[in-house]
């Protein structure tokens, strides 16, 4: 049983302003992402319930615990907990509708999935409803086309390794695919028992997604191969504008020459020195 001190009323853990500023730190340096001090309730409400699953009862003695050799795995934890996972499928429409009318065909055109694989790359992706919507576009482009084999290949990157668990399984609830494009639905099998309101994605599409666990503040990334097609989105929101701009330089490096990337409708890389041009709402092309 741990020490009551530090609890406050509705059963979470006082933090000290050293501890915030220690862990708010950790969490800018190793992630990118933007602690102030107004999320102070945050991570105190995110964390509080891990502090009395490891037994201690101050922030300070979680943060040492997590960096110790019996944390390996709390810091996985603690690392998920910190991390902001909001998505849904056919987030931001309009790259889905950018992709089937200018970007697909003009990679095609040039042997991407014809000649050659497609290399996709979905970076942050979070539990990978923006990869699967991604890989439902490719199958409409090849019907809409009349393309018997469309190669392709999709990876999705993400920091938390619980968030790639999920992705890879495939499986969410089935209200998530409600309001998704009828041409869509097709691409998901829903649970034999009626009372199991779950959908999974057909294997079909899951054996072409590769997932894996990414920091996008890593000095470089671990792609032998350069992708055709990036997204990038909702992300760097949360990272100062040097970091944003350092995280487009390398995701630049391991895209093509006239490939995309795509960012967040509330992001920009406009103003940066970066060898891409914007073509459209939130979407870059890379210079030859």
């Amino acid at each position: 049983m741990f020490e009551t001190r530090g609890v406050i009323k509705d059963g979470s853990f006082e933090m000290t302003e050293d501890e915030r500023i220690r862990i708010s730190s950790y969490i800018e340096n190793e992630f990118g992402i933007k602690m102030t001090e107004a999320k102070k309730p945050l991570l105190i409400g995110r964390l509080s319930k891990r502090l009395r699953a490891v037994g201690v009862n101050t922030f300070g003695a979680y943060f040492d615990f997590i960096h110790s050799p019996m944390g390996r795995e709390e810091y996985k934890l603690f690392t998920d907990l910190v991390s902001t996972h909001e998505t849904s499928f056919f987030r931001e429409p309009g790259h889905y509708e950018f992709m089937l009318d200018e970007a697909l065909p003009a990679l095609y055109k040039s042997g991407a999935g014809r000649d050659r694989e497609l290399r996709i790359l979905s970076a942050a992706c979070s539990t990978g409803e923006e990869i699967y919507s991604i890989a439902c576009v490719l199958e409409e482009f090849a019907s809409r086309n009349k393309i018997k084999s469309l190669r392709y290949k999709l990876t999705g990157t993400d920091i938390s390794m619980h968030a790639i668990k999920a992705a890879a399984s495939g499986m969410y609830k089935a209200q998530s695919i409600e309001k998704i494009p009828v041409y869509a639905q097709k691409y998901f099998m829903r649970s034999k028992d009626p009372s199991k309101k779950i959908i999974r994605v057909i294997p079909e599409i899951r054996e072409k997604a590769v997932f894996m666990e990414m920091n996008l503040l890593d000095k470089s990334y671990p792609f032998d191969e350069k992708f055709d097609l990036i997204f990038c989105r909702n992300v760097m929101i949360y990272f100062e504008r040097k970091t944003q701009e350092e995280v487009a330089e390398k995701l630049i490096r391991i895209l093509n020459n006239k490939g995309y990337l795509l960012v967040g409708h509330s992001e920009t890389l406009i103003g940066f020195n970066l060898p891409v041009v914007n073509i459209a709402p939130a979407s870059y092309i890379k210079k030859d």
